[in-house]
């Protein structure tokens, strides 16, 4: 559940992993526009992972970025920013920070 000043809904990601190329695809999908979301694709290197991939937002190209980072047995960042010029610049929009509950 994510609540937001604008409203409340569910979402989830579906992500697999392509042993073959090391490679991950995660998709997004929530209550507000059902059916997934375009994939973003990445992997893990040094303990980050960092995940690309094109969209559209408010009916304009966008490039999407997913970093997870600061990664411990106990916790994880993750941040999601958005670049309207192929990855020239970036505005972060997201980042939550976990914490494994015991």
């Amino acid at each position: 559940i994510i609540e937001l000043p604008g409203g409340t809904y569910r979402g989830a990601a579906l992500r697999l992993f392509d042993p073959a190329q090391g490679l991950w695809s995660i998709w997004w999908a929530d209550s507000r526009d059902p059916g997934l979301q375009s994939p973003v694709h990445g992997r893990f290197k040094n303990n980050v992972g960092t995940f690309l991939g094109d969209d559209a937002l408010r009916g304009r190209p966008i490039r999407v970025r997913y970093i997870w980072s600061d990664m411990t047995a106990t916790s994880a960042r993750w941040t999601q920013a958005f670049s309207p010029d192929a990855g020239t610049t970036w505005e972060t929009n997201w980042i939550m920070e976990f914490t494994r509950a015991n």
